[in-house]
């Protein structure tokens, strides 16, 4: 057997983490950003097995250097992955490609040696991200869009009277009460924004393939119905982009 690999995903509100062998994957799954959760991970038998651990974190400073320094702490050599001018024939459009979130510049990465072509790479988490590569491998800039929670909070904060349960109804439809109305219309923004950068890169490269990613991407495809038949849900794309970025570091 090949030695073994964590993969780490430290992400906005959740972990994402699995356990690999070469190209196989062992085992994985995900629990909550946290030094505690971490701890508990790294106790779990397998983990003793480790020969390094592969680390994505999208967070700040002061909220992810506990769980790097717990995984420093570990003994295990621990590789920590950081954007890149380029990569596997992607071509970042970055100026400072530091700025751009390793989350993105992964799965970006993870998409294109997938499908080596034209691709549009959504990630449907805290935020919603949208990036477009052409068939050179040329990322052509992207979108950064608050995700379904982020927008329903910030209606509960910043208005008087849009008040509503916490009970979520996914469907695009428009609301007959202020609850539906909340709900309905933060998938629709969320659809309607996925929709508009699909129809940008048809008309300027043509047909794309699409991949999409995050805690919301399946929500978001049996919205779309039909129109998602084609795209590629991949659950752990940001954990893909992982070894041939940290290869080319």
């Amino acid at each position: 057997m090949s030695l073994l690999s964590l993969e780490i995903d430290i992400g906005n509100s959740t972990l994402k983490w699995r356990v690999v062998s070469g190209q196989d994957r062992l085992e994985g799954g995900r629990i909550a950003s946290s030094p505690a959760q971490l701890a508990a991970l790294l106790g779990q038998g397998l983990m003793t097995d480790l020969a390094e651990v592969r680390v994505a974190s999208v967070g700040s400073v002061e909220r992810d250097q506990p769980m790097l320094d717990l995984l420093a702490a570990s003994g295990l050599s621990v590789k920590l992955a950081a954007s890149q001018a380029f990569c596997a024939g992607v071509r970042n459009s970055y100026g400072d490609p530091s700025r751009m979130g390793v989350d993105r510049w992964l799965a970006m990465v993870a998409a294109y040696v997938e499908c080596e072509g034209a691709c549009v790479v959504i990630d449907a988490g805290t935020a919603l991200t949208i990036d477009v590569i052409d068939g050179g491998g040329a990322h052509l800039g992207g979108y950064i869009i608050p995700g379904v929670a982020m927008s329903a909070r910030a209606l509960a904060e910043y208005t008087g009277r849009v008040r509503f349960d916490g009970a979520d109804k996914q469907s695009l439809a428009p609301g007959k009460d202020t609850e539906s109305c909340v709900h309905h219309g933060k998938w629709l923004a969320q659809f309607g924004a996925v929709q508009a950068a699909l129809a940008w890169s048809e008309g300027v490269l043509g047909r794309s393939e699409v991949f999409i990613t995050g805690g919301d991407a399946q929500v978001l495809m049996a919205l779309a119905g039909s129109q998602a038949a084609t795209w590629r849900y991949s659950e752990e794309l940001v954990l893909d982009g992982l070894a041939p970025v940290l290869a080319s570091s």
